[in-house]
């Protein structure tokens, strides 16, 4: 092979190594930043897996309840709305004011009103806004006192807003929803019917209804 020939193949061998060099440089930029993209992304829906995860163990038990009656207490003068566990034999008594218990008796007793009530006006606020109601949920009590959350539906996000248990029942009874309670909460203050309640005989809010006794027979 002559000298000519050697220095075409030289030629041509340095020409494929630039090609070959230029090449990696466009491609592999591309298929690093790939891979790294695919260990991002595993890297991220692992920490949401995990997450979720973590939620779904500390998301609280709910105990469904259904307002067994509202009435003024034999005892203590101030009006209480007793909560019954839906599958359960547990009470909550809440002690209210006595317009929410006329807001709630109204609607438990069918009796009508000539003008709307907090309640119904709040109502009416939330369904002319686009907002309904999904549930609410006594998540609390601190030094005797209840805390509520009433769940809504806006625009199709799940939204909380922090409540008054008496007001929240409210418009549970208005938008015909569930009435849950933390499984912790029902723990701490729940009562059962075999307890001592003397103290919650209870006399109706402005109805014909009789007295009840949460005393078991």
């Amino acid at each position: 092979m002559g000298r000519l020939s050697r220095v075409r193949w030289c030629l041509l061998g340095c020409l494929i190594g630039v090609l070959v060099f230029i090449g990696a440089s466009v491609f592999l930029p591309g298929r690093l930043t790939n891979a790294v993209k695919r260990v991002a992304n595993n890297d991220y829906a692992c920490k949401a897996r995990a997450l979720t995860e973590q939620e779904a163990i500390e998301e609280p038990t709910l105990v469904e309840m259904v307002i067994e009656t509202v009435g003024i207490s034999e005892v203590d003068p101030h009006p209480i709305v007793v909560l019954k566990e839906k599958a359960g034999e547990r009470y909550l008594i809440i002690s209210i004011g006595f317009a929410e218990a006329n807001a709630i008796a109204v609607i438990t007793e069918g009796v009508s009103v000539p003008r709307p009530l907090t309640s119904d006006l709040l109502f009416s606020i939330m369904n002319r806004l686009g907002a309904s109601a999904k549930s609410i949920i006594i998540n609390d009590i601190q030094n005797h006192t209840f805390y509520a959350n009433i769940v809504l539906n806006v625009n199709w996000t799940e939204m909380k807003i922090d409540s008054r248990p008496s007001d929240a029942i409210g418009i549970a009874v208005r938008a015909k929803v569930p009435i849950y309670v933390e499984e912790a909460v029902l723990d701490k203050a729940g009562i059962k019917p075999d307890q001592d309640t003397d103290g919650y005989i209870l006399m109706p809010v402005e109805t014909d209804r009789p007295g009840v006794s949460l005393r078991a027979p």
